[in-house]
């Protein structure tokens, strides 16, 4: 009788530690990787550290995971932890090195098996069943079959086993950020948007970071379109960058002017989803085909700056 108390009670303290997990909240890394997380998360065995997506508007998170190539993401993450109640562990990922990284840092490409080793080093949060299971008269050894298996990375899709671009929406108008943002966001290779409402920002947000995409508002405030379009090809990094006109105006006119201007190509508003899926389709084949060559250059500049 003792022995079966034993065991229920032990069975009882497996069922709360099942149900205490890790809450992970992501930043700049769009819709489409949250769902692959979402399908990595739920192949987690349950007697052992378990993960769930939560979304900014949570009061708790144990795990902020943060795209620090993504501006906008750095600066959600710093109104998040002035208004968190507990400050979250941050697991940052970049491409290149961080002056002041935090203590866990997945550099380079984001993937399920980087992701998840970060994740099992991050102490679960401290709770009655963990003390409940440390009693030596509970501490049974888990049957054959409720031994801990591997993450199997081999049957789920690397996060960022296709090759990673970044975008920039250049528009004054916040209906067309949003109706990019959600397009571009559809889009697994795409891993990070950045915005900006005039040509001067994003003259200065195109110094600053690397942009693979670039669509572009013809109608702004101060500078036009076609001549951010011209500055932006006047810079060596974006001379073949695909730069998209997305205008209301498409006469003839506009359009050479557009082609004169350097850009690639024309999206009229507002944008169909069938034309974009096109475009996208092109563009991203275009950008798979260069990415060695773009890699070895990014990687001679590297070598030239330090």
């Amino acid at each position: 009788m003792q022995v079966n108390n034993m065991r229920k009670e032990h069975q009882n303290t497996q069922d709360r530690q099942a149900n205490t997990s890790l809450s992970v909240c992501v930043l700049g890394f769009g819709v489409s990787l949250e769902e692959k997380l979402k399908q990595l998360f739920q192949q987690q065995p349950l007697y052992k550290n378990s993960y769930r997506l939560v979304p900014p508007t949570d009061s708790h998170m144990d795990v902020l995971l943060v795209n620090y190539d993504n501006p906008l993401a750095l600066r959600k993450k710093d109104l998040l932890l002035n208004s968190l109640p507990a400050k979250p562990h941050i697991v940052a990922v970049s491409q290149g090195p961080l002056d002041k990284a935090p203590p866990y840092h997945i550099r380079g490409m984001l993937t399920a098996g980087r992701l998840m080793a970060v994740l099992a080093s991050i102490p679960a949060p401290a709770g009655p069943s963990a003390t409940l299971f440390a009693h030596p008269a509970l501490a049974i050894t888990p049957k054959p079959e409720l031994a801990p298996t591997p993450v199997p990375v081999a049957n789920v899709t690397a996060l960022a086993s296709k090759p990673r671009y970044r975008a920039l929406v250049v528009d004054d108008s916040l209906a067309i950020q949003k109706s990019l943002e959600l397009k571009l966001s559809a889009l697994e290779q795409i891993s990070g948007i950045d915005f900006s409402e005039n040509g001067t920002t994003a003259l200065a947000m195109a110094d600053a970071n690397h942009y693979d995409v670039i669509f572009l508002d013809v109608m702004m405030p101060g500078i036009d379109g076609y001549e951010t379009c011209t500055r932006l090809r006047s810079n060596p990094r974006y001379k073949k960058t695909p730069i998209i006109m997305v205008s209301g105006k498409t006469s003839p006119l506009d359009e050479v002017k557009g082609v004169m201007a350097g850009c690639t190509t024309y999206l009229t508003k507002p944008v169909q989803d069938e034309a974009f899926q096109k475009l996208s389709v092109r563009v991203l084949a275009w950008l798979t085909a260069r990415q060695p060559q773009e890699q070895s250059q990014r990687e001679n500049a590297n070598i030239v700056r330090h």
